[in-house]
């Protein structure tokens, strides 16, 4: 198995696994996750597979938790097809494929196509920060029309390749619950594939899980952090993002998204990585004015250092 080659993969990466595993509720809840959202993106290639049963390989080793598709994915599903009786679904043709060449029917160009799909589908989530906001706003097309130019809410721009832009229109909000349920802090999701010189990759980490699961299954998040509240809190900044001018401050279990009140986070580079205590107000407004955000962020005006030796970060460097 370890020296298969390998299309794709779908894993979980963090301390949670450093030693390869998840527990049982867990690895089944991601195999469901795994199983929703790939049968989904193959349906939208081809709606002859929606009914057709194949074999996620599985492999655990030191780091990660991770699903994986070899090349030859087709001859793996042929195999498992065969095994449970596909043909009840499609006739003869399975029969006549197994005698022939499987290729023929295209699967695992199918295939490739869907998992590239999907991967694009989460980035485009991340990069619009929900998977319920359909109307993309004013966007620029190439000189080729081949790729779109989508602008999110801090002025950050990403082309897509267009024919991926219509699947993110059409994705169900609910259709990578399963696999986010398992974030947790320190223990990413991390989706990949490498087809020649075509390769993508997108991380999700436990502050945008809140973008693939719905609100009935989000609970509200440290529900006595009222909006407008001023707090004090004790945690640690774990990352610096120049581009949205936000931190990521661990407190409780849980990486909270953090924004100065004025000024910019590189006026407090030398906190990165630091344990503090956080000074603010918190925000709950979403950005259409509502106040029902189930995960708190906090606008900081001050940042105190709780370590006496505290170094600089050359995060900004």
């Amino acid at each position: 198995m370890e020296t298969e080659e390998v299309f794709a993969s779908i894993r979980y990466e963090g301390e949670l696994v450093q030693d390869g595993f998840l527990d049982a509720r867990k690895s089944g809840e991601a195999l469901i996750g795994i199983d929703e959202s790939l049968r989904y993106f193959l349906f939208q290639e081809n709606p002859s597979f929606q009914k057709m049963e194949f074999e996620l390989p599985v492999r655990i080793r030191k780091g990660s938790w991770e699903a994986y598709f070899p090349e030859n994915i087709d001859m793996l599903l042929l195999k498992t097809s065969l095994a449970w009786g596909a043909t009840k679904y499609f006739g003869t043709a399975l029969g006549e494929m197994a005698k022939a060449d499987f290729k023929d029917f295209g699967f695992k160009d199918v295939f490739k196509k869907s998992f590239k799909g999907l991967t694009w589908v989460v980035k485009i989530a991340l990069h619009l920060g929900s998977l319920t906001k359909k109307k993309l706003g004013k966007v620029l097309f190439s000189k080729n029309n081949q790729k779109v130019g989508i602008t999110n809410e801090q002025g950050e721009e990403m082309w897509v390749p267009v024919e991926y832009i219509e699947l993110y229109a059409n994705c169900p909000p609910r259709i990578f619950s399963s696999l986010a349920k398992v974030i947790e802090v320190e223990r990413d999701l991390v989706i990949n594939y490498h087809d020649g010189d075509d390769k993508g990759e997108v991380r999700v980490n436990p502050s945008h899980k809140f973008i693939f699961t719905s609100d009935e299954e989000e609970e509200t998040l440290f529900p006595e952090l009222k909006h407008n509240d001023f707090v004090e809190l004790s945690g640690h900044i774990t990352r610096g993002n120049e581009n949205s001018n936000t931190i990521g401050f661990y407190y409780n279990n849980h990486v909270l998204t953090c924004y100065p009140d004025k000024g910019n986070i590189t006026d407090y580079k030398e906190h990165i990585f630091s344990n503090c205590i956080l000074k603010g107000y918190v925000d709950r407004m979403r950005k259409d004015g509502e106040i029902i955000e189930r995960r708190p962020r906090i606008r900081f005006i001050e940042v105190e250092s709780i370590e006496p030796n505290s170094k600089q970060s050359k995060l900004f460097d």
